[in-house]
């Protein structure tokens, strides 16, 4: 009970706070006229920095071939996610007719505090786009990871055969010389494990899995989690990519194990060229990955995988077998440029709209 009313609470504050700044914003910009000579304006809602901010903004640009601002002067189009406050984009949805597109980084469905965002805003937005497998009219599936791994411009225009290339390049990263052993790189342990995920069945910790994988050999954990390795940061500039090229495996565990949600996690650690040794969705991403390449973790049966880790780490001829599997389907390219293509098609039509 008390932790419910201070998750209101929290809530509530989050709403008042995020609404003024959303007024400041608001005012400065239009005192600026802030992107008046853009060709189009993009308002944002909930996106502070990062990744997603910078990729659907280039991604425009690219598509259009227009120069683009962000701004919330007379906006062309807004996008919006799930790390801003529910309430403040509910009314900001109501009140601006433009069309807009909502983008879930997270775990929607058992995650309490982005729980109220999982009927993606009653169809408010003009597109909705997440990790669900959700069969509402204004939504597509657009996981989180094909953002890390595909650069906006590239992805704005790619054919099947560009993005085919793409993914052998990625193939290789595997056969690189390799002189350690693995890798965990995490700032926290994950959700399920603290039961902080509604409805989850399953609960796994990265320590957990880490101090398993350790009874074979040193794991490296970079992140603030079980921290012992400040290579990272001092070696590699924070490049996580460059880091993990040193690696035979990575443990990449997702928060929860959800139907759908499938992060970044196991592709860093195929991109790396690492062995992706893997706890969350049951059948992640089935038409792209090769799931034979791939180590699942399953604590009920953490002997036997320990063993088959130790084989492929000592025995050569074992690991150069499994590494010869291809990681990828052989649909995964053209199942990646549906993504982008339906993704371009929507932009089109709502900007043009």
């Amino acid at each position: 009970m008390l932790r419910d009313t201070f998750f209101y609470i929290k809530r509530t504050s989050k709403f008042f706070r995020e609404t003024l700044r959303f007024l400041a914003l608001l005012f400065g910009d239009y005192r600026e006229k802030k992107g008046s000579k853009a060709g189009i304006r993009i308002a944002l809602n909930g996106y502070s920095s990062g990744q997603q901010k910078d990729w659907f903004c280039r991604f425009v640009q690219e598509l259009t071939g227009q120069q683009v601002a962000i701004s919330w002067y007379k906006p062309t189009i807004i996008f919006s996610s799930s790390f801003g406050s529910y309430w403040l984009l509910k009314i900001l949805l109501l009140v601006y007719k433009q069309p807009s597109i909502f983008f879930s980084e997270e775990n929607l469905t058992t995650l309490k505090k982005y729980r109220e965002y999982k009927s993606y805003l009653d169809g408010q937005p003009s597109l909705a786009m997440g990790f669900d497998y959700c069969f509402a009219e204004n939504y597509r599936r657009f996981p989180l990871w094909l953002l890390y791994i595909f650069p906006p411009d590239f992805a704005a225009k790619a054919s099947i055969s560009d993005i085919q290339e793409k993914l052998e390049q990625i193939e290789k990263q595997s056969l690189y010389p390799k002189t350690k052993f693995a890798a965990m790189v995490a700032s926290h342990d994950g959700y399920a494990c603290k039961k902080k995920v509604y409805g989850c069945l399953k609960n796994s910790s990265r320590s957990v899995i880490t101090k398993h994988v350790s009874s074979i050999s040193f794991v490296h954990c970079p992140g603030k989690l079980l921290h012992n390795d400040d290579s990272l940061q001092d070696k590699f500039d924070n490049d996580k990519q460059a880091y993990l090229k040193q690696f035979f495996f990575n443990i990449c565990a997702e928060n929860a194990s959800v139907k759908g949600y499938v992060t970044e996690k196991i592709f860093q650690a195929i991109e790396g060229g690492t062995i992706p040794i893997y706890w969350g969705d049951e059948n992640p991403e089935p038409n792209v990955l090769n799931h034979e390449r791939v180590i699942f973790w399953e604590e009920s049966r953490s002997e036997n995988i320990l063993e088959t880790i130790e084989k492929l780490y000592l025995d050569e001829e074992t690991r150069k077998k499994f590494l010869q599997q291809s990681v990828f389907t052989d649909c995964a390219a053209n199942e990646i440029h549906n993504y982008f293509l339906q993704l371009r098609k929507d932009l089109a039509w709502l900007i043009i709209k």
